[in-house]
């Protein structure tokens, strides 16, 4: 019965036209911008610039705050009018991301006015995040006009009044505006690459996209071979946690200990004198290990010191006491079982949103050259220093 289920899947005409418009050509989602909140903020910053190199000036950027006006004016906020923003000039507006960790910020001080926008595609508000970014805008512009907008995929309603709701398909149906009325202005790379971004958003973002309703169409059909094929797919963390696997393997400065799909156990090889004390633990008895801690929400490396003799352990702890700099998670009182000494954090959940697993794993080793480079020889160097005081290690 799952044999056939899966042939059926396989012989489905829908997939074959699913896999025909994934296939087509298009710049932004070879790049892994579908859903890269990043990326979408990226363009929307470029687009919304009067001075970048689009050569729109502030076409794109008025008719967007027309539309956040529109719907402001229902809020009773102090916003500009639809005839303020009609009226003004706004080639002097500066486009900034990631100001204090708004994703865009709009600024005009010749209108003196000031548009914060938060913008999600996956992911949800953060805790207080919106009245936060609220609070920092307010404390800057004191005496500036102000909008708030929060972008989502379908509109959706935010947790703070003053801002405005607004979808990814009001912003497809802006860019459709901007494609009609300015084709014959712009060049023709500057056009494949606005095009690129409709043809993206109408596809993969925008609620009743032509691939959502083929996805939905072939999963109604064949929901028990597309949750067979789920149950089997790779995931995130098993992708991180081979990566790592294959890395510590083939490194012959390093030894994999026991380890899981959560949590990878390796030691550089010439740390390994410190007495095999450890009980409890890895099969190798090993008392200290580093350990990437591997979850959906991030992959951190601690350093642990494990269960074992404890006249061990406690000049190991003594040890890491010594340097809370190095050692920056070993102030705590030294437990009976585990103790982190050490601790770095290489990936967040919003590193999973923005990367592809290619440029994830580029991410992971550059960071982890730079902790070998950095870190490692400071720790050796104290735990050498401690292994021959305990005449663990040869003069």
């Amino acid at each position: 019965m799952e044999i056939e289920a899966l042939q059926s899947f396989l012989e489905d005409h829908d997939l074959e036209t699913l896999e025909e418009l994934a296939d087509e050509f298009n710049i932004l989602t070879a790049l892994g911008a579908v859903h890269s909140e990043i990326r979408h903020s990226n363009f929307l910053a470029w687009l919304l610039s009067p001075a970048e190199s689009h050569g729109l000036g502030d076409y794109f950027l008025a008719a967007f705050l027309k539309e956040l006006t529109r719907k402001a004016s229902v809020l009773g906020t102090e916003a500009p009018s639809l005839f303020d923003i009609d009226s003004w000039n706004l080639d002097d507006a500066e486009v900034l991301r990631e100001w204090r960790n708004i994703d865009i910020l709009i600024r005009s001080d010749d209108h003196r006015f000031v548009c914060a926008l938060e913008n999600k595609v996956r992911s949800g508000e953060g805790v207080d995040q919106l009245a936060r970014y609220k609070s920092i805008v307010r404390a800057e512009f004191p005496s500036y006009r102000q909008l708030f907008a929060y972008l989502t995929v379908e509109g959706a309603t935010p947790s703070e009044a003053d801002y405005v709701a607004l979808s990814y398909g009001e912003i497809a149906s802006l860019v459709d505006t901007l494609m009609e009325r300015k084709e014959d202005k712009l060049g023709s790379e500057i056009l494949t690459f606005i095009s690129h971004y409709k043809e993206m958003l109408r596809r993969y973002i925008v609620e009743d996209s032509e691939i959502q309703d083929i996805c939905n169409r072939i999963y109604k059909t064949h929901k028990k071979a597309l949750d067979l094929i789920f149950e089997y797919k790779p995931d995130r963390q098993s992708e991180i946690y081979e990566y790592l696997v294959d890395l510590i393997s083939q490194d012959p400065a390093l030894i994999l200990d026991d380890s899981s799909k959560s949590s990878i156990r390796f030691l550089p090889s010439d740390w390994d004198f410190i007495p095999r004390a450890g009980e409890g633990w890895t099969s190798t008895s090993r008392i200290v290990l580093f350990e990437f801690k591997n979850s959906p929400q991030g992959l951190s490396l601690y350093l642990y010191i494990g269960p074992g003799r404890q006249e061990v352990r406690e000049k190991l702890y003594e040890m890491a006491g010594q340097d809370l700099t190095l050692f920056n998670t070993a102030s705590r009182k030294l437990r009976p079982k585990w103790l982190a000494i050490y601790k770095k954090t290489l990936t967040r959940p919003k590193d999973y949103e923005d990367k592809d697993a290619h440029e994830l794993r580029q991410a992971l080793g550059q960071k982890l050259t730079k902790i070998r480079s950095s870190d490692f020889p400071r720790i050796a160097e104290r735990l050498s220093t401690c292994g021959r005081g305990m005449g663990w290690l040869g003069d």
